[in-house]
């Protein structure tokens, strides 16, 4: 009787044991976001080797052909079909059009079909923060689950804001900077969690962030860890020892993990700003530096202001390239200015949803630059329309450049307000390079009422001169500024944009 105690006891001691250690050592899974192959045979051999990867979980986000379906079933992954649909507001779902609606009934019942599917993605990185969001998905959600019982889920940026009525579970973008790779801290609630490796297109050659990312994620829950496939498939080909780490990951309760001598880039804040600013500096010392009329010129508009006005209406300031020169720099310092703050709220993947919906802006791609090159070319053509309406207001006014240099003089202060924003951003300090391009800006569009009340002295009628000029032009601004505000739509977007961190 003893001696079964005795092993009694020592079992119960052994499977104590071995349930902490399952505990703290949890077995991930491995899924692969597949971008598949238009041809059929790639296709299926990218296949077996997710298999012999050991990938378990495909997510697609378009129905492959029969042969391709046949290959997933014949290796045995778990499918989750992405219905493809991205950064969606509540205006998406409430207000649908035919295409939308035809797209997500033609793949949801391809997927519904299959039985290796096994969950459906409804949206990727919506307004989940909008509780009419959830609303406006409702529907939808509910007529694929009557159709077949079948989770479903989002792909998001936050594991706080999910709907448990309508999806099941998200799956959590995890992006890794050369800011952040060492500081990774991931704490997510759930039992069972989906994360998707995400790093930053400076970091993808690197084996080292993947690490950091596999040794932040919680190892005491049982994780699904994403990839992507073309991402997978290169650090497979450029690191051969790659495979086992995979498969010690997907195997294994303690990760082998060896390590090639790696430097990982340091974090760039983006030198552009600050190159375009030491440039536009160098261009106002070479002006100050060749111009006589200039140099003379420069402190006149604030320290003897009305002297300045009669000269220039006396004509004694003749040179319409001061006034261009000028114009140029205001219109290089704000589409910086503008750049940075850009850069500085809305990340890789919000600007990837403003341009989303906004695509006819992104003449440069999904980046900063876009807004840029918009910026640069509207502050030029919002400058020349004020020129042009306050010379053909003004009847006593017989030369552009008496305009010109009225309207351009006081756009100098800029130089102030948006070195002082690219300097802020270049030290982290968003909220101040943010409120110091609101200022520049705010300059730019009084510098035509500055012009207006610097002529009005010349005008017979100084009323019929105002209604003429700075009224209309108030108005049309506020009007513009105020239906920004209230559209509802591009409110949804922004917002959408800035929540995407």
């Amino acid at each position: 009787m003893t001696n079964f105690r005795f092993y009694y006891f020592f079992a119960a001691l052994l499977l104590l044991g071995v349930s902490q250690t399952e505990e703290l050592y949890g077995q991930s899974q491995l899924g692969v976001v597949w971008d598949i192959p238009s041809n059929t045979d790639s296709a299926n051999v990218q296949l077996q080797q997710f298999h012999e990867l050991g990938v378990s979980i495909l997510e697609i986000d378009t129905p492959p052909t029969r042969e391709v379906w046949n290959q997933i079933d014949r290796l045995g992954f778990n499918v989750y079909g992405n219905l493809d649909i991205n950064f969606p507001v509540t205006h998406t779902f409430s207000n649908p059009d035919s295409s939308l609606i035809t797209h997500i009934e033609n793949n949801a019942t391809s997927y519904l079909s299959q039985p290796s599917v096994k969950a459906i993605g409804l949206f990727n990185y919506g307004s989940v923060y909008d509780p009419a969001f959830w609303e406006s998905v409702t529907s939808f959600a509910e007529k694929i689950k009557q159709t077949k019982g079948i989770d479903l889920y989002h792909k998001s940026r936050s594991a706080l804001v999910t709907d448990s009525s309508v999806v099941s579970f998200s799956i959590i973008n995890i992006p890794v900077t050369p800011k952040n790779v060492y500081s990774l801290s991931l704490s997510a609630a759930n039992t069972n969690n989906y994360l998707y490796y995400t790093p930053s297109d400076e970091l993808k050659p690197f084996l080292k962030p993947f690490k950091n990312f596999v040794s932040a994620v919680d190892q005491s829950k049982n994780n699904t860890i994403f990839v992507d496939s073309g991402w997978l498939l290169m650090m497979v080909k450029t690191h051969p020892q790659f495979t086992e780490i995979l498969q010690t990951l997907s195997s294994q309760s303690e990760l082998i993990f060896p390590l090639p001598n790696e430097t990982i880039p340091t974090p760039d804040n983006t030198v552009l700003p600050m190159v375009l600013l030491l440039l536009i500096w160098g261009s106002l010392a070479l002006h100050y530096n060749t111009s006589p009329l200039y140099r003379k010129s420069l402190f006149r508009y604030f320290t003897a202001h009305k002297f300045f006005i009669d000269d220039i209406f006396k004509r004694l300031i003749r040179s319409p390239m001061p006034a261009v020169i000028i114009i140029l720099q205001n219109a290089l310092l704000l589409s910086t200015a503008t750049y940075v703050v850009f850069s500085i709220f809305l990340t890789p993947i919000g600007q990837e949803a403003f341009f989303h919906h906004f695509p006819e802006l992104s003449i440069a791609g999904n980046s900063p630059l876009s807004i840029f090159i918009w910026t640069f070319l509207l502050v030029l053509l919002i400058s020349l329309s004020s020129i042009i309406w306050l010379y053909f207001s003004h009847k006593k006014i017989k030369s552009f450049t008496q305009i010109a240099t009225v309207y351009a003089w006081p756009l100098q202060l800029n130089f102030l307000f948006c070195t002082a924003a690219i300097t802020f951003f270049s030290t982290s300090e968003s909220k101040s390079a943010a409120l110091f391009t609101a200022f520049a800006l705010l300059l730019f569009l009084l510098s035509y009422n500055f012009s207006a009340l610097d002529i009005i002295r010349f005008a017979r009628s100084k009323i019929k001169h105002l209604f003429k000029t700075a009224i209309p032009y108030t108005i049309i601004i506020a009007g513009i500024l105020i239906w920004f505000s209230t559209n509802e739509q591009w409110m949804d977007v922004l917002t959408l944009a800035l929540n995407l961190t």
